[in-house]
C-alpha cells in the first residue's frame, strides 16, 4: 500500500480551556475525519473501559501523529506546574510525549504543536519548538497540516539526475620555471659598464617577431663575458628563456646548440 493510500492516524491532544476551545478542537478532528484521516479526540469516548490514562497512552501510542493544542493553559499541564487539580489528561499526555521524545533522543517525526491563534506560539513546549506549527484556522493554513499528514509538500522535489562529468578550469601557469643555463655567477663587484648595458638593452627591445642579434667586441680582458653575464642576470625578468652558448669556436659553438636541443 503507497504512502498516498495508507490512512493516517491522528491523535489530538489538548486542554479543556472553555467549551469554544473544545468546538474548535472537535471541529478540526470532525474536518480531518471528513479529508479521509483517521483522528481522534477525547470528545468522541464517554468512558472507555480502560481508564483514561491508559486510553490517553494508547491513542498516543498507536497515532501516526498527534497534534498538540498549544495554549497557555496546556503548557502550564504539559509542564505540570498546573496547580489547581484540572486538568490531568493534558499532565498526563504531556508527561508520555516527554518521554516518547526522549527515549527518541528527541528526533521528533510524530508530535506537531498547533495553535489556534498566533499568539499562543509562545506557548508551544519548548520540547516541540524545533518542529513546525501550524494554525488551521483557515484554508491555507488546514491545507497545509493535511498536506504534512499525507506526506504531499507543496513542492516535489524532483527526480534525481545523472552527474555530469566537468572538466577542469584552465590554469595560467603563472611561475612556470625559466629555462637557463648562464655558467656564471652573477658579480656583486661589477661596475662601470651601465652605459654599455642600457644601449645593448634598447637595441635588443622589439615588438617584431624577427630575433636580434647584438655582438660585444674588444681585446681580451675588457670584461666582455662579465658585461654578458650581468646583462643576462639584470634583464631576465624581461624574456622567456636565458640561454648560454660559447662561440670560441666554431665546434664549441655546435657543441652548445646541440646541448640546448
Amino acid at each position: 500500500m503507497s504512502e498516498l493510500q495508507k490512512i493516517q492516524k491522528v491523535f489530538i491532544s489538548y486542554s479543556h480551556d472553555s467549551k469554544e476551545h473544545k468546538d474548535r478542537v472537535l471541529a478540526l478532528s470532525d474536518r480531518l475525519r471528513a479529508d479521509g484521516i483517521d483522528c481522534g479526540v477525547d470528545q468522541y469516548e464517554t468512558s472507555p473501559p480502560e481508564g483514561w490514562a491508559r486510553w490517553c497512552n494508547n491513542q498516543i501510542e498507536k497515532a501516526d501523529f498527534v497534534l498538540v493544542v498549544c495554549t497557555g493553559i496546556y503548557e502550564a499541564r504539559f509542564k505540570g506546574i498546573d496547580l489547581t487539580g484540572k486538568g490531568k489528561g493534558a499532565k498526563w499526555e504531556g508527561a508520555i510525549i516527554t518521554q516518547e521524545l526522549y527515549d527518541a533522543q528527541a528526533r521528533n517525526e510524530k508530535f506537531i504543536p498547533v495553535i489556534f491563534t498566533s499568539d499562543d506560539g509562545i506557548h508551544i513546549p519548548k520540547i516541540l519548538r524545533g518542529a513546525t506549527n501550524y494554525i488551521p484556522n483557515n484554508k491555507e493554513g488546514y491545507e497545509s497540516l493535511y498536506r504534512h499528514l499525507i506526506n504531499q509538500p507543496h513542492i516535489k522535489k524532483p527526480v534525481l539526475g545523472k552527474l555530469k562529468s566537468m572538466p577542469p578550469r584552465p590554469r595560467k601557469q603563472e611561475f612556470r620555471a625559466q629555462p637557463w643555463n648562464v655558467p656564471f655567477q652573477r658579480n656583486p663587484y661589477f661596475t662601470g659598464r651601465e652605459d654599455i648595458l642600457i644601449e645593448l638593452h634598447n637595441a635588443l627591445k622589439s615588438d617584431k617577431a624577427a630575433a636580434l642579434a647584438q655582438a660585444i667586441s674588444g681585446l681580451g680582458g675588457i670584461g666582455k663575458t662579465q658585461t654578458a653575464v650581468e646583462y643576462a642576470y639584470q634583464y631576465r625578468n624581461e624574456y622567456d628563456a636565458v640561454l648560454w652558448v660559447k662561440a670560441d669556436s666554431r665546434e664549441a659553438l655546435i657543441s652548445d646548440y646541440a646541448a640546448l636541443a
